[in-house]
């Protein structure tokens, strides 16, 4: 039999574990746990400048302008999910949220993802409403987008559809998970307009 372990707020997980609340000492050198000097976030940190001679840090900025956030159009977003060949499913599996890494191909009104017997999508995912969202994202400018696609999924009885996508994940996948394009949104994140 299963234990279910519960969160109790109103009983601390380990009574001796309790975050110290009090004052900071007002001597760094009498503080237990405390360092002795101020910790900046470009202290030790790869591409931050040394410190002058003159005294002090030479503050380096790795800023990013905000970007702009711009809505997608269904068709927009249905050209990006071409281009994207892996993105997660979402769905439930025994009445908890799950999400798997998944190859997806857009056909016709539909996202084809390849499943192999026995698999989670196979006992989870078939004949519900799911999720899929992919994206692209770049971590230095801060721009890409982001598509999510909610429907109800069926399994593809045809043989091998010619749009379904070869699967990275080892093992033979010869069945199809279609999902329903019912709900598509998606954003964009592009350089702010000054």
């Amino acid at each position: 039999m299963a234990v279910i372990r519960t969160f109790d707020p109103a009983r601390p997980a380990r009574p001796d574990r309790r975050l110290d609340r009090s004052a900071p000492s007002a001597d760094p050198q009498n503080a237990p746990g405390r360092p002795n000097r101020l910790v900046t976030s470009t202290d030790h940190q790869p591409g931050s400048a040394l410190p002058a001679a003159t005294g002090g840090p030479t503050p380096v900025t790795n800023w990013v302008p905000e970007p702009d956030v711009r809505v997608l159009d269904r068709a927009e977003c249905l050209q990006l999910l071409a281009t994207a060949p892996i993105g997660q499913l979402v769905f439930t599996y025994q009445a908890m949220p799950d999400i798997l890494p998944v190859n997806v191909a857009v056909a016709d009104d539909v996202l084809l993802i390849p499943f192999s017997d026995g698999s989670l999508i196979e006992r989870a995912a078939r004949n519900t409403v799911v999720a899929f969202h992919a994206d692209r994202i770049d971590e230095i400018t801060h721009l890409g987008w982001s598509v999510t696609v909610v429907g109800r999924s069926f399994e593809l009885r045809d043989d091998a559809p010619a749009d379904r996508p070869q699967s990275w994940m080892p093992g033979r996948h010869d069945r199809t998970l279609a999902v329903a394009l019912e709900r598509v949104t998606g954003r964009r994140l592009v350089p702010a307009v000054k």
